[in-house]
């Protein structure tokens, strides 16, 4: 696998190193490194908390977006959703998505091409709250231009992605009708009907009003606690975000935008780059020294967060790193059917 992507994993190695460049090239480290030390390691602490917390409100999340499918129970699926974005700082290209769908789908007995149509709505709905979110935002605080444009883009582009699969779940039988005259060979034609039969299925949230509902706010919930953490993270620094939680959702938005830039595993770079340059520097005006140290901070807690909870979901689920990247692999099995 990694063979396969060396020129795409190479790409966003370049990517991530010119990023970690323009983060630092003036930044005083004498001054970032002595802030790191003077931090509240208490507020630190209840950062790492709450922000452990964010993976229970998203396995609640996911519970009712697989309802539709089948009945689990509520935290059936947390180490599988927890393995998911551990491998994503692991491996590039958010491969750990691909991983996250096959053991879930595997352990739960649902079809995998099932679980990564609910993955999709589910990073749909996270795309739905940044763009809403956004708007929000530009009415009581500036936003870099560029962020703007990208925002722009973004809303228009997933949009319609979001419309398209409503107008799948509504019109399945045309849908498979249109994927079944596609000019493939004949025994791929079937396979990819077959797999397409079984995202659609995946995709049984958008016809269920309380489901949708309820992941809606969940997705929602999440992300006001995931700006809550960065807002505590700041306070350790001495930050104080302008509007407060508004403040904390405006720099998670604009990391999650850097989230899209291909990079090493992890984000490295982008997560940096996107949150301390441009995020608080330029949009929020954060001194440079302080702004930096509370962004590589911020980072390394949901590293070290996830790598500690991916630990324990290893042994909780008695899945080795070795199976782990076994099921990284399933891209290239092109004769999987489920």
């Amino acid at each position: 696998m990694l063979k396969k992507h060396f020129f795409k994993i190479l790409a966003g190695v370049i990517i991530s190193s010119a990023l970690i460049y323009l983060t630092f090239r003036n930044i005083d480290f004498t001054a970032t490194f002595d802030t790191i030390k003077k931090a509240n390691c208490v507020l630190l602490l209840l950062a790492a908390a709450l922000y452990a917390f964010t993976y229970i409100l998203r396995s609640i999340r996911y519970y009712f977006m697989i309802l539709p499918i089948k009945q689990t129970r509520v935290f059936e699926n947390l180490p599988y959703t927890i393995l998911g974005f551990f491998m994503n700082n692991i491996i590039p290209l958010r491969i750990g998505e691909l991983v996250r769908a096959k053991i879930t789908g595997e352990r739960l007995k649902i079809s995998r091409s099932s679980i990564l149509a609910t993955i999709v709505v589910e990073r749909l709905f996270d795309i739905i709250i940044f763009v809403a979110s956004f708007f929000v935002i530009m009415l009581v605080m500036p936003f870099p231009e560029i962020i703007k444009k990208s925002f722009y883009v973004c809303a228009v582009v997933f949009g319609i992605g979001l419309v398209i699969l409503f107008l799948i779940t509504k019109h399945e039988k045309k849908a498979l009708q249109l994927v079944s005259k596609l000019p493939l060979p004949h025994r791929i034609k079937n396979l990819v009907s077959e797999l397409f039969d079984k995202f659609t299925g995946g995709l049984a949230t958008l016809k269920k009003p309380s489901a949708f509902l309820i992941s809606f706010l969940m997705s929602a919930l999440i992300w006001l606690t995931e700006s809550a953490v960065l807002v505590i993270a700041a306070y350790a620094f001495g930050i104080n975000l302008p509007h407060v939680i508004l403040g904390g959702l405006f720099t998670v938005i604009i990391i999650g935008i850097g989230a899209i830039v291909p990079t090493a595993p992890g984000y490295i770079g982008a997560f940096e780059y996107f949150g301390s340059n441009l995020a608080l520097i330029q949009g929020l005006s954060i001194e440079a020294s302080k702004a930096v140290a509370c962004i590589l901070t911020y980072h390394f807690i949901q590293i070290g967060v996830i790598f500690i909870l991916g630990s324990a979901s290893i042994v909780k689920t008695k899945i080795s790193f070795n199976d782990l990247f076994k099921f990284a692999k399933i891209e290239d099995n092109k004769n999987e059917k489920e």
